[in-house]
């Protein structure tokens, strides 16, 4: 092996190139703070990030609005896959049944996710209720939509094939749907847990007493700039860490649909 071999796969191993990114925008930040002086309220220094950090952590205490959080978050996101997984399945399978509910879901998928909570506020309050339904209203229609896909992809003669085998047609979406769409099934939660977590904020950011959201606004009323972004970096990995999560449950779980990379890469 030629000596610059090694260094080649450093440069292009996985862990250096996704931390390249994160490398260029902290220079781009210190080169904005040092060369032109903006205010410690507008861009604070990077290095204050780290310091409001530790700070939250232990002087303030923010683990716990990190699990006030997070539970909103997996009470919302597991609501709307219990009933947008069958409801989606479903409207694959039937047209008839598409055509009844494609409709509705489609018109309220459009109407941005800020115009339920005041609703949501009167009739279910300002409590933990209210946080998780606007969570579940933010993920649901889009993933009834993405379940629908999934299951609408799945190649007729399968099912054919399945009838002359002498399979009963009630039977066809357990034994032949399900298990054809559910990779794709599962990577739409995915894609949905994401979305959860940005409904997160829009639904701590009014009425809310504890969590992450709160927390951002709270810092916001008195100008602590390095908190806010400090708990913009708490959230990031908060989302990482559950899509991380996500693809190796989907690597494990389904390894026959990995993905397939670029001739390119």
């Amino acid at each position: 092996m030629r000596a610059g071999d090694g260094a080649r796969r450093r440069l292009t191993s996985p862990i250096f190139l996704g931390v390249l990114p994160f490398a260029a925008g902290a220079v781009v930040w210190t080169i904005l703070v040092r060369a032109y002086h903006i205010s410690p309220v507008f861009l604070p220094p990077l290095e204050s990030v780290p310091a409001a950090l530790r700070s939250m952590f232990i002087e303030q205490r923010v683990a716990t609005d990190i699990l006030i959080s997070s539970l909103r978050v997996a009470a919302g996101f597991a609501v709307a896959v219990l009933l947008a997984t069958p409801l989606g399945v479903l409207m694959g399978y039937s047209f008839r049944i598409s055509q009844i509910f494609e409709p509705v879901v489609g018109f309220i998928r459009y109407m941005p996710v800020p115009v339920f909570i005041p609703l949501c506020l009167l009739w279910f309050g300002s409590g933990d209720l209210e946080k998780v339904i606007v969570i579940f209203l933010g993920a649901f229609f889009q993933l009834t939509l993405m379940v629908q896909d999934a299951a609408g992809g799945v190649r007729q003669d399968f099912y054919e094939a399945a009838v002359m085998l002498g399979a009963p047609r009630r039977a066809l979406i357990f034994r032949i749907l399900w298990p054809a769409a559910l990779p794709q099934i599962f990577d739409s939660y995915r894609v949905c847990i994401g979305w959860a977590w940005t409904y997160l904020i829009v639904a701590e950011i009014v009425g809310a007493t504890a969590g992450i959201g709160y927390y951002i606004i709270k810092a916001q009323r008195y100008l602590l700039v390095s908190q806010i972004f400090a708990a913009m970096a708490i959230i990031g990995l908060l989302g990482m860490t559950t899509d991380l999560l996500f693809g190796a449950g989907h690597n494990l779980l389904f390894p026959w649909a990995k993905k397939k990379r670029s001739f390119l890469t």
